[in-house]
């Protein structure tokens, strides 16, 4: 079977019915990892996954995290620099195993980490980005051989007519991405037509020499009305793990 990778930003699980939705939903696509973003301790994949996540980040409920990385095989964590923002995990999957990094990307009104010198517009993008593109080079280099893939919220879309990003911190992203040796699955391009109405912000990023397609993407508002995110979700299946 081929390995299946899916992220979705979950605005925190608020809700009891609607985190049993979002649950649903979830569980409706049969992924083997999950890279959950504003994800919170309620919303549990257990017992068919096992789970590494962001620290504590306070959201007004106790429990939330920024990210998590939820897994039907065994994972381990790894050490990444900002464990509010980002996790990392290496992946036991029968296909051999792989680094798993969780980011969250700074969106345009982010004030950054000092309530006394907050970030003015996507300034916080231009200095977390290239942070984030040099852990990923890091995990590369004291992993050689090990896949690596980035699943997440990266706050911007990577091709398609505008919707949300700045030109230079797209550059810099797909600058970064083939240096690395690494393309994104998820481009809009590739998207299921008509499965989403703008462009995905959220994205699955893998080696360049994998051959991947977006098997499922869906609104984060369901076909009746209720919102349950602000983002759309996306599933990534991997139909061939071909080495450099």
């Amino acid at each position: 079977m081929p390995l299946r990778l899916a992220t979705w930003n979950v605005e925190y699980a608020a809700g009891a019915e609607k985190n049993a939705a979002r649950l649903d939903r979830i569980l409706s696509e049969n992924a083997d990892i999950w890279v959950l973003t504003e994800t919170h301790d309620e919303l549990s994949l257990l017992p068919t996954h096992g789970s590494v996540t962001t620290v504590q980040r306070p959201t007004g409920r106790r429990g939330g995290r920024w990210t998590a990385i939820w897994s039907r095989w065994p994972l381990a964590a790894v050490v990444v620099d900002d464990p509010v923002r980002t996790v990392a995990a290496i992946v036991a999957a029968p296909t051999g195993a792989l680094m798993v990094y969780g980011p969250v990307l700074p969106w345009g009104a982010d004030p950054g980490p000092d309530p006394a010198n907050p970030a003015r517009g996507w300034s916080e993008m231009d200095r977390v980005l290239p942070l984030q593109l040099a852990e990923w080079r890091r995990l590369q280099t004291d992993h050689p051989g090990l896949p690596l893939v980035v699943a997440g919220d990266l706050n911007m879309n990577l091709d398609g007519p505008h919707y949300y990003g700045t030109k230079r911190c797209r550059e810099t992203l797909l600058a970064g991405m083939e240096s690395l040796g690494m393309a994104c699955s998820t481009l809009t391009e590739r998207v299921p037509a008509g499965a989403l109405r703008y462009p995905p912000i959220d994205h699955v990023l893998v080696p360049s020499s994998w051959s991947t397609r977006v098997a499922s993407a869906w609104e984060g508002t369901t076909p009746e009305g209720t919102r349950l995110s602000d983002h759309s979700g996306l599933l990534v299946e991997v139909v061939e793990l071909r080495s450099p």
